[in-house]
């Protein structure tokens, strides 16, 4: 959202100090979350083997309780400290979808519905920002210090996991074959979402499209995606979770590829949709069979490895497909449906059920 907004008389929407510096300085913002994410999710799903979930979570609201402290200066380095923070606080992720596959016995069919609602504070989010707009920046940190502290109430509950963990982590099990393969298109479906940040933001402006509209339609994509994620991980079957990573893998390939075609309001509707969607029910399908395989071995620390593998997508995607958009813009948009390609080929290499 950031990039969308800040817009550039170049049409430029990449980590380029020749385009202008508040694009440049908003690609700091995201990247350092991200990098934040990538080392910390690893670290905090560790930690949570070690010490249990609930210490893992106190160190997670602690970081953002930190990180809006850092927002009180108006320096450019007190955001990006906060971004950092907001990552480390981010990287409980892994921990949480452990939390919540172990609350029942069939409980990995809720990882869909956790996405869900992560996908629903993302959402939440901006249009919180737009309500309070008329507010102070300290009243504004405040209101977000309470909904931090509303975030201890999983410490006070009384929470029965209905599995018990293995206490160490089984390498073995991390590099068989299917689970690399999954790890893989993990890495690939996060550059799509990447991709949402740059490329489909720069290919719609360029083609006349205003950063509202733009922004409009990839909420309801993300919107959709999160009603898709919520209601597969329920309904689906084992057997079908990895058609529907294959379908994921070629919607994305159809909204990329109609990505040069676009001139009008339902031409970008179907690329933030078809991009969206399609990477958000592989990264649902990934998760989903990463945690029933787990479930046998060391089940965060393992999602832990499979966060910092969906944080490395995304700054691939943010990174790299941003700067060659500014390079050459076909061949940004080639160059992801090679990834779409790629994917969909490595999720039909996975013949066996890896979940059991």
């Amino acid at each position: 959202m950031m990039i969308i907004w800040l817009g550039s008389s170049n049409e430029g929407l990449c980590p380029a100090l020749s385009i202008g510096r508040a694009i440049y300085y908003a690609w700091l913002l995201l990247i350092s979350y991200d990098v934040a994410e990538l080392i910390f999710k690893p670290i905090l799903s560790f930690l949570s083997d070690k010490f249990g979930w609930r210490m893992a979570l106190i160190l997670s609201i602690i970081s953002q309780v930190i990180s809006l402290a850092a927002l009180i200066g108006n320096e450019l380095q007190n955001f990006l400290i906060s971004r950092v923070l907001q990552g480390i606080a981010s990287s409980i992720s892994p921990t949480l979808m452990a939390v919540v596959s172990n609350l029942t016995d069939g409980g990995e069919r809720y990882v869909g519905v956790y996405m869900g609602f992560r996908g629903l504070g993302y959402l939440a989010a901006p249009l919180l920002i737009a309500i309070m707009e008329g507010l102070s920046k300290q009243s504004i940190i405040f209101i977000m210090f309470s909904l931090a502290f509303l975030q201890t109430a999983p410490l006070i509950i009384n929470v029965h996991l209905k599995f018990r963990k293995a206490d160490t982590l089984n390498l073995n099990t991390l590099f068989q074959k299917n689970i690399c393969l999954l790890f893989l298109l993990t890495v690939l479906a996060s550059i799509l979402m990447g991709v949402r940040f740059t490329l489909i933001p720069l290919v719609m402006i360029r083609r006349g499209f205003t950063t509202q509209i733009v922004s409009m339609i990839l909420t309801l994509g993300f919107l959709i995606c999160i009603i898709g994620q919520s209601s597969s991980g329920i309904l689906l079957e084992n057997r079908h979770l990895m058609l529907v990573a294959s379908l994921g893998f070629i919607l994305s390939t159809v909204g990329s590829a109609y990505m040069p075609l676009t001139r009008n309001l339902l031409d970008l509707l179907i690329v933030a949709l078809t991009v969206t969607l399609g990477s958000g029910l592989t990264l649902l399908s990934t998760n989903t069979l990463l945690t029933r395989k787990a479930r046998r071995t060391n089940i965060t620390s393992t999602l832990g490895l499979n966060g910092l593998a969906q944080s490395m997508g995304e700054l691939i995607g943010l990174t790299a497909i941003a700067s060659l958009s500014e390079i050459d813009l076909n061949m940004a948009i080639v160059s992801i449906i090679v990834v779409t390609l790629t994917g969909f080929i490595a999720s039909l290499l996975i013949r066996e059920e890896p979940w059991r």
